[in-house]
């Protein structure tokens, strides 16, 4: 190829002259005027990817069909024979894509002497393998997209991130770097795999290489094998749930904590069931506290819908106080959704059989029905104890459930034990 037809095919040349001088490479394609085809199937894989398309991009090649883009504060390359992967030449290129003026940075290779490509057989099958190493030191990345360009300027795209790569750094040492043709994005700029022109380097960032044998390679994904493995999770929904016993559920629950506002902790001093308990004791009094609270998720944090047992279900616990008796508790129970809205109840007597708390163990079931919608900052008020003030918005979205809350208001000490879901008698 001359140095007339080079210049002809390269990207910057006039479009008057490109369409002369390819009017004999373009391939004509028949369109459908109807869209609503089936989707094709996938092409059957050629038996050689050389029967299909010639498969080597750049090997030595010393002619035309390897191009610079010719602003050097951009781009300096060459085919050189300083070093090589394999054979006798490789391509060198330094770069600075942030330098003043430069909108693009970059090369290309028409491979096959400039001649229409029909990659259309291989896409699924067959990726672009190369050998790259860094001229000195280490880049922590390969900052290049790969252009596939047709013959009616449609372009597809690849980044060459690191998942591409053998080592996670590029370096000194050759290290092979492939790029599946089925990663390249061909709606966008509507490349047409049937008549492609040529592979170009994009350059991003700034950097400086070597790369040397390119090539179409078969490539199959292989299967990942995950590196964590979670547990079928049993279903948030299925009652009765054990949200605390010995331990909190999954392990998922907070509030365990001593300060100058509340101290809860897992105590031997009582239990109801088994050998622990939960010790709450808190003080809203300081000008410094605003809120007392503890919770628990009992499905690892994931969204719970409620709605199928929302009229069904009930929290359950067993509380005692350390002396004396109450009709209520200084406490709200209830759920919080993933919108930080709130449904609680009031800790009170009426939902113990007993009708009254004292130090010895009771049984409080609160029905989900019975929660109500209310404001976080009145839930922790001392002021509203005793009259549970329902908040403009709805209260806990049951389609979205978060986890199980305990706010303390004002002050006080009890004991909880045995905290769960259960379904109503």
């Amino acid at each position: 190829m001359n140095g007339l037809r080079f210049h002809l095919f390269h990207p910057v040349s006039g479009v008057l002259l490109l369409v002369l001088a390819l009017a004999g490479c373009v391939r004509l394609q028949p369109v459908s005027l109807y869209s609503g085809v089936e989707t094709e199937p996938p092409p059957e894989r050629p038996r050689k990817l050389s029967l299909a398309v010639e498969p080597v991009i750049f090997q030595d090649q010393t002619d035309d069909t390897v191009w610079f883009q010719d602003d050097p504060r951009c781009t300096q390359g060459r085919v050189t024979s300083d070093v090589a992967y394999e054979g006798t030449h490789a391509i060198e290129v330094s770069w600075n894509r942030t330098a003043e003026g430069c909108e693009w940075a970059g090369f290309g290779i028409g491979w096959d002497g400039w001649v229409g490509k029909d990659l259309s057989e291989v896409l699924p099958y067959a990726a672009i393998e190369m050998y790259v190493r860094s001229r000195e030191g280490i880049m922590y990345g390969l900052p290049i997209v790969l252009t596939l360009e047709d013959y009616a300027g449609g372009m597809g795209f690849a980044y060459t991130g690191n998942r591409y790569f053998e080592r996670p750094f590029i370096d000194e040492t050759w290290q092979r770097v492939v790029v599946p043709l089925a990663d390249f994005d061909l709606e966008v700029e509507h490349l047409d795999p049937t008549n492609v022109k040529q592979l170009m380097f994009e350059l991003q960032q700034s950097g400086s290489i070597y790369v040397d044998a390119i090539r179409l390679v078969f490539y199959e994904e292989e299967e990942q094998e995950p590196w964590l493995v979670e547990p079928p999770r049993p279903d948030p929904t299925a009652l009765p749930i054990v949200l605390f016993d010995e331990v909190f559920i999954n392990d998922d629950g907070w509030g365990l904590v001593t300060d100058a506002c509340q101290s809860v902790e897992i105590t031997d001093a009582t239990a109801s069931s088994g050998q622990v308990a939960l010790h709450l004791r808190w003080d809203l009094s300081p000008e410094t506290c605003f809120e007392a609270a503890m919770g628990v998720s009992w499905d690892q944090w994931h969204p719970v819908d409620m709605t199928g047992i929302w009229d069904r279900a009930a929290i359950r616990f067993d509380v005692r106080l350390p002396s004396g008796t109450a009709a209520r508790l200084p406490l709200r129970v209830g759920l919080e959704d993933y919108a930080w809205q709130l449904s609680l109840a009031e800790v009170e007597a009426r939902f113990t059989p007993a009708g009254a708390f004292s130090a010895d163990w009771q049984t409080v079931t609160i029905p989900l029905t019975a929660l109500r919608g209310i404001e976080r900052a009145r839930a922790a008020n001392p002021a509203t104890v005793g009259d549970l003030p329902v908040a403009t918005r709805p209260g806990a979205d049951p389609r979205n459930i978060k986890q199980l809350v305990v706010l303390m208001a004002g002050a006080g000490e009890v004991y909880i034990d045995h905290l769960r879901l259960v379904e109503l008698d």
